[in-house]
């Protein structure tokens, strides 16, 4: 039973009142029957929600009656359209935008334009908590300017102050959209170390179409994800708390015993990224990544080795 499905069809009939099971249906982007699942749902909980049979019925609440989710505050808002992720909710939520009257209404809309669930491609990745996603939220509903300390992909922490644009949510991953001095930029918010909202407002470009933003910046980025996969082991507890840290949304599934399977474009890309941590982590498989990072292993040795024969001759 999904909360969130349900609380959207108590609000479409607060606001539109008397409905069809085919039009919440299509509303909700559901079947007949779960609708009228959620409805006894709602009787049970207590809602005075009537369901009248045959071709002139319907779905409607008990004339009187309100809850007191009537106005939807600020953050009742922000909390419908940023609590959960999919298609299917995302959906709902925006029929429900629109069926809200007023402050309501205007206050989701302007969520929506800066708010994007994106259901095309990718799969299902682990779920990246960020957990300053609070934090980027207010900045971007709030259009305030946002700093804040970012890990790249290769572990390096810059510091960036944004004028925040938009959210985007992707197979469980959440990334922000913002522009940096002039260039506007992608971030994943699970790899924010730090972040605060500035006492500055965000400059936003007018007419901002979000989507089309997302498609034009998610072309040409980099999202560390393929078929690619490697299997390592940690060598403790504490190695494998750094190694999920830094790999962020490289990570696959859940680590098992200290072990991680863990996603990238390439084999170089994963020998590289590997041979950071020395002896920390073992490469379980596949093979080309232990071999490849052998060799890069004596090379160093190598490399090392004659500098200091040669320093020690002198």
């Amino acid at each position: 039973m999904r909360a969130d499905r349900v609380l959207a069809l108590l609000l479409l009939l607060q606001a539109r009142g008397r409905l069809t099971a085919g039009e919440l249906a299509a509303r909700l982007e559901v079947s007949r029957r779960t609708v009228y699942r959620d409805v006894e749902a709602l009787s049970s909980a207590g809602v005075p929600v009537r369901a009248d049979p045959g071709p002139n019925g319907g779905i409607e609440l008990v004339a009187g009656w309100r809850t007191d989710l009537t106005g939807l505050t600020g953050p009742e808002v922000e909390a419908l359209f940023t609590s959960a992720a999919g298609p299917a909710f995302e959906s709902a939520m925006g029929k429900l935008a629109a069926a809200l009257p007023g402050e309501g209404g205007r206050r989701a809309g302007r969520i929506r334009e800066r708010l994007l669930v994106d259901s095309a491609g990718w799969g299902r990745r682990s779920p990246q908590a960020s957990p300053h996603l609070r934090m980027v939220q207010d900045a971007v509903f709030g259009d305030r300017r946002l700093r804040f300390r970012y890990r790249r992909a290769e572990a390096r922490v810059v510091e960036r102050d944004v004028d925040p644009l938009g959210l985007i949510i992707k197979a469980g991953v959440w990334y922000l959209l913002a522009d940096v001095a002039g260039e506007r930029r992608l971030f994943r918010l699970s790899r924010i170390e730090e972040a605060q909202t500035l006492d500055e407002p965000a400059r936003r470009p007018k007419r901002f179409d979000l989507a089309k933003a997302w498609r034009e910046q998610s072309a040409d980025w980099d999202f560390g994800r393929s078929g690619y996969e490697v299997v390592v082991k940690a060598a403790t507890d504490d190695e494998l708390g750094l190694l999920l840290r830094v790999a962020g949304d490289r990570v696959v599934g859940r680590p098992h015993r200290r072990v991680v399977r863990l996603a990238f474009p390439a084999l170089e890309p994963a020998a590289a990224f590997l041979s950071s941590f020395g002896a920390r982590v073992e490469v379980i498989e596949p093979a080309d990544v232990r071999a490849a990072l052998a060799r890069r292993g004596a090379e160093l040795v190598k490399l090392y080795e004659s500098k200091g024969t040669k320093k020690a001759g002198r």
